[in-house]
Parts: structure tokens; sequence; C-alpha cells
């Protein structure tokens, strides 16, 4: 189980591989447990989930780093979520010698805690914010397409469905989850899940678009037809703490990865009896991000406030390795507005 290092104070917030295929994948990190401090974004490699996991490049952002989707126009490209209430999309290939975004683009206030790519048209990025606000963006302009506030509280998880590109579901602090078209600019869906505890993510199935995976507070990992979401079709026991992150694997209609307050990865197979298949505790701290491969069937990667990344196949030994890893760059994030560039102190003045 291969382990790469974070920047110390830096808690792993989200990760995603590449969809562009290959090993590549994306780490996003907030320093401070994301209370007050700078982000980074890191890039980085691991052939077949194997081996040492390799550092591409890392670029630092003057607010903490929530959540982060690689652009499905550019494999260079992706788009970071940030405590700021800015949506920046960084360029792989410079930013980690220029330390700045392509483009910025910004929510009125609030720590942004969402960013989803559309898969389908590919021309539309949604994203969700701590002020309630849910905004559609063209990356490609910058340009706000749609801001709506319907949630009462704020928002955790904005993702589009994977086989409609008008379509994206919602989860709330509020408690409830919402289905969305774009073409009416308002939820067609409002359904109070969970008990009415907080929804921390939401995930569809990849292999049926009426299907929404969501996980809360209640420990829950809840499974639902969005066309009669009266009662749940499943619900899902394994976490002692709350779930912070659910996602539903791209190779398999019945897998469902998540992670979780008790410092725990879980495995769930929906054909089995006892759907709760594996876990995994080789976090020592929140796991607030996990992700399967696109490429490699079965590979799957986490992160956490312990400043870990792990990745693994399932099914493998869950042995944790720590393999030398050579020292990260400093990668200081750029200085605020009025405040003076980070570098070496000025010269003396003459005597």
């Amino acid at each position: 189980m291969p382990s790469f290092a974070l920047h110390p104070n830096f808690g792993g917030y989200a990760v995603e591989y590449s969809p562009w295929g290959g090993d590549r994948l994306a780490v996003c990190a907030a320093e401070n447990f994301g209370v007050q401090g700078s982000g980074k974004l890191y890039v980085l490699n691991n052939p077949m989930g194997q081996g040492p996991i390799q550092l591409e490049t890392c670029v630092a952002s003057e607010d903490g780093i929530f959540d982060l989707a690689w652009s499905e126009v550019n494999p260079q490209l992706i788009v970071a979520a940030c405590g700021d209430s800015s949506i920046k999309i960084y360029n792989t290939m410079t930013c980690g010698e220029t330390g700045r975004p392509e483009s910025v683009m910004r929510h009125n206030q609030g720590e942004v805690y969402s960013a989803n790519w559309n898969p389908i048209s590919k021309q539309t990025i949604v994203t969700g914010c701590w002020n309630r606000e849910i905004k559609l963006w063209n990356p490609m302009t910058g340009a706000c397409l749609m801001t709506t506030v319907e949630h009462q509280k704020e928002v955790y998880n904005t993702v589009w469905n994977p086989k409609n590109n008008e379509l994206f579901a919602s989860c709330s602090g509020d408690g409830t989850f919402k289905l969305w078209d774009v073409r009416q600019g308002a939820s067609l869906l409002t359904h109070v899940g969970h008990g009415g505890d907080i929804i921390l993510s939401c995930d569809w199935n990849k292999y049926d678009a009426n299907v929404l995976v969501t996980s809360g507070v209640d420990r829950m990992v809840n499974m639902w037809d969005v066309r009669q979401p009266q009662q749940p079709l499943l619900m899902l026991r394994g976490h002692q703490s709350a779930v912070r992150r659910v996602k539903c694997s791209p190779h398999s209609r019945n897998l469902i990865l998540s992670s979780g307050y008790d410092f725990q990865v879980c495995l769930f197979d929906t054909d089995r009896q006892q759907p709760l298949s594996q876990r995994y505790v080789q976090h020592k701290e929140f796991v607030v991000g996990c992700d399967w491969s696109l490429e490699h069937a079965g590979v799957v990667a986490s992160t956490g406030w312990d400043s870990l990344l792990y990745t693994w196949r399932l099914g493998s030994p869950v042995v944790p390795t720590h393999a030398a890893q050579p020292p990260l760059p400093p990668c200081p994030p750029p200085p605020r507005p009025g405040q003076p560039a980070i570098g070496p102190p000025p010269p003396l003045p003459p005597r």
C-alpha cells in the first residue's frame, strides 16, 4: 500500500484520478485543518497503484483547497475549490513554476466546498459554497451561467449526472439532497435524507442514472432512486462516525467506496447479503477524500487529515508502506493583496 506524505500541517481534503487515463492523480489540502492558512494542490503519478508515488508538481494557494476536479477538455487543467470564495483553474504544466492559476472565478463569499466538471457536455462546472450558493460556470470564459440559493445551509457537494448533461445533484448541511435541471434554473426534487442530519457527500451510480448515493453525519451510506425517493433503496452500515465522502465505482455498478471521520475507508458491495465487504484502517485521522482509478479497475486512493495519501488495489494486503520520499519543494503560497512577497531579506545598507 504505497503512501505519499503531504507537507506538514496540511490535511488532505480530496483526491481524484485523471479522467484522461494513465496513472495521474491529484490531491488538494488545507493548512491547520482548513481553519486558517493556505492550501496546496499536488499532481502525482502512481503506476497501477503500486510502487512509490511520484510528485509531478505542487502549487500553493492563499487559502485552503477543499475540492478539485480534472478538466474534461484539457488533460493539464485542474479546477480547485478554495476557502477564499474562489474557483481557480490551474495548468499542471506551468503552475509549479509560476505559482499562479490560469483563471479565477468567485462566489460572493464563503468557502467553496465542491467543484465538478461536466463529463458529458464538458463545457460547464458546477460549484457549491458555504454561503448556500450553487453556481454554474463556463470554464473557458469564466462567465457565471447560473446562481441559485435554495439550500438553507452550506452546500457540501455538487455532482453531475453521468448520463444527462443537464442534471446534477447537491447535498447540504440542511439535511436535504436536491436534483437540478440547469434548463430550468431550479431544483426538480428536494428530499430530506438521513433523518434530517447533515448530508456531507453524494455521487451517482455510473451505470444507472437514476440511482444517487449519499452519506452523512448519521454514519450511513444511503442509496436512492431519485424517481421514488420516499425511502432509500439500501442503507449501508459500516462507519462508526460521520461519512465524509462517497464514490461509486466506474467499473462496477455494485461497488461503493466511502471514507469517514472514524479514520476508515469502507468498501460496500450492494450485490452481497452483507454489503460491507472490507474496512481499511491505514489512516490515523479523519479520512476526507477517496476515489477510484479510471484506468485500473480495483485501484483506489484515500487522503485525510493525517497529511497522507494512500493508493492500493482492492484485495491486496492492506499494509501501509512508507518508502523513503524525496524532500518536497517549499511551495509557498503567493502573497495576499497588500502583503509583500516571500523571499530573501533585503541587503543591509552600506556602512
